[in-house]
This record gives C-alpha cells, structure tokens and sequence, in this order.
C-alpha cells in the first residue's frame, strides 16, 4: 500500500526552502484556533496587532499579535482538515514560531462523556492520510506524555473541567457511518476530530512542542443514526481566547525556567 511508504529522509521541498511567501513579526508561541470568532476577538483586543502573514493561492493568511506585560503570543485561524493544517504548521515553523497551541471542536462518539467542556487528546486513531507521511504506519499514534501531562497540571491549576481521550481522526466527516462509528469506540475512541493524528505525527516528526485540546460541538450517534448539534456558544466566547493565552504564558514561563 502507498501509505506503508514513510521515510525519515529530507523531502525534495521543504518548509525551510525561500519559496514560502510571507513574513513579518513572529513571536515563540502561535495560538492556532478553527474557530474564526476567536480570530476575530483576538484581532479587536486592545494589546493586539497585525504580526504578519502567509500567502498561498487562496490569498493571504494573517497572524495578530498580542502583547501585554512583556508577554507576546500570536493567534492565526487554523485551516481544516489535516493537510492543510499540516502544510500550515510546516511554514510557520520554518518561519520561526517555536510553540503551538492549537484547539478546535471534536464530535462525541461515547455519549457518557457529552457533559464535559475540554478534550486532552491522549492518543488517535489514523483514519487519514497525512501522518503517514510523518511516522511509520501503525492503527494509531500517541500524544507525547510530557505535553499531555503539561495540559493537565495547567488545567487542574485553574480548575478546569477535562478529560483524557482517544480521538478518531478522519477525513472524511461525511462518511462516518453508523457501522464505522461504532466500530471506533470498541477500538477505545470516544471523540472523532479532522486533524489530531497528523498534528502528533508532525510534531513528533519536527520535534515541535504542540499543545492541543478539543471543546464539543455535536454528538455522532451511531445507535439512532442521528447527528446531534450541541453547545454552539464556546467557540465565540472569549473565555475561550483567555485559556488559550493562558496555556501561551504558562508553557512560556514553564521553558524560561528550563533554560
């Protein structure tokens, strides 16, 4: 099969070649959310402003900078579906940002879990291409503990509500039929995402720190064969930008001392 072709060897192109377009201020840490409300409320804070951009044929693609007490952190809109992530995070990377922060919605596949508000993706299930191109062929990939054990202390630190998951991670969300769905859970996944397995693979790949979590946004329920859209409010909230600055200064702070 194609996808049994992974080699760790430099490609023809890459990331770090001078034909990426773009540029401009960049900072350690980049908070990459799916959600464009949270873009656009990050854009309008006051300690806010245009850092620089990514061009590609789909036009530019800006990052903001946020600055306040010596502490910065960028926010850019994080593309769906993970070759796009990918090829994203690559050229950011190679443009110099060190951190990445990345948080966006998940389907619940186990019902008995729809009451929580944040995901911590401990492992995914590889029902994509992309990471195939980022680690041997496996069912699936692990997220790396000391990040995960990161997440966890700075979210038992504020006190805020989580759980551990395995995530299903496809690219096809129109086809997650109720057989394939159901399928998933007996492998362990209570979650189901676009992008999660290709973000490990890279990060581990380019020995990248990525920090990642999921808030739910429907429920894929594979007994009645019905698609259930759930809380719609978190993804413009900007309690949801504060977590996410939140989790930029502490992991900041957390590598100074390292050094």
């Amino acid at each position: 099969m194609l996808l049994n072709e992974f080699e760790n060897i430099p490609a023809i192109i890459e990331p770090t070649d001078r034909g990426i377009r773009g540029g401009g201020e960049i900072c350690d840490t980049i908070i990459l959310p799916f959600a464009g409300e949270t873009v656009q409320a990050a854009a309008a804070c006051p300690e806010t402003h245009i850092g620089g951009y990514l061009q590609n044929l789909n036009g530019k693609h800006f990052w903001y900078i946020y600055e306040k007490d010596k502490f910065k952190a960028a926010v850019s809109l994080a593309p769906v579906g993970a070759p796009a992530l990918v090829g994203h995070l690559e050229e950011l990377n190679a443009k110099g940002f060190r951190r990445f922060i990345i948080m966006g919605t998940c389907g619940f596949l186990d019902e008995t879990i729809k009451n929580h508000d944040f995901i911590l993706p401990a492992a995914a299930l590889r029902d994509e291409g992309t990471s195939y191109h980022y680690a041997a062929p496996s069912d699936e990939i692990a997220y790396d503990s000391a990040l995960l054990s990161a997440m966890s202390k700075i979210f038992d630190r504020h006190g805020i509500g989580y759980i551990t998951a395995k995530t299903w991670t496809t690219d096809a969300f129109y086809r997650e039929t109720p057989a394939k769905a159901q399928r998933r859970l007996a492998a362990g996944a209570q979650v189901v995402d676009m992008e999660a397995a290709a973000v490990m693979a890279w990060a581990q790949f380019r020995k990248v720190p990525v920090y990642q979590f999921f808030y739910p946004a429907d429920y894929v329920n594979s007994i009645s064969h019905k698609w259930e859209t759930r809380r719609k409010d978190l993804a413009a909230s900007e309690a949801l930008l504060d977590l996410a600055l939140t989790i930029a200064k502490e992991v900041e702070d957390e590598a100074i001392l390292e050094t």
